[in-house]
């Protein structure tokens, strides 16, 4: 079951640290954003954080557990958060969202792609520069973001 985040509900700290490892990072959006979490059997196992950001909408944050990832709940989430944002627009017919990742080959990556989002920018050492230590995915140093865009 997917569902927006209760107001006094503990923040899901493990996933979303799998996907931004950062805490300082996470802390500086997730406050200011929606959480939607993705529970089963009374357990959170996958969360989604988005943030209104005035002329777009960005995906900040997507996190599966690993031991349920490839069953399709990342891919639930991002479809729950776009019916969300279309609920929350004032006038907007057509928003964009955003979501930034890693360069690297991936299954976030893939899943992003699927999804109908599409590669529009790329921000060169942007995971040298703003992390303090380095980030490896796959066995392979992060240094490259890549932004990809949908319209709704």
């Amino acid at each position: 079951m997917i569902r927006p985040i209760h107001p006094n509900e503990a923040y899901p700290w493990s996933l979303l640290l799998d996907a931004d490892p950062e805490k300082t990072v996470v802390e500086g959006y997730l406050y200011d954003s929606q959480t939607l979490v993705y529970e089963e059997a009374g357990e959170v196992i996958g969360v989604l954080v988005y943030q209104d950001q005035g002329t777009k909408w960005e995906i900040m944050n997507v996190a599966v557990s690993p031991a349920k990832q490839g069953r399709g709940i990342g891919g639930q989430l991002l479809q729950a958060a776009e019916k969300a944002i279309l609920s929350q627009q004032q006038g907007a017919k057509h928003p964009l969202v955003v979501i930034k990742t890693g360069s690297l080959p991936s299954a976030a990556l893939t899943l992003y792609q699927k999804q109908g989002y599409v590669e529009k920018d790329r921000v060169k050492n942007y995971f040298t520069t703003h992390y303090a230590e380095p980030i490896f995915e796959n066995g392979q140093q992060l240094i490259d973001q890549v932004i990809l865009e949908k319209q709704l």
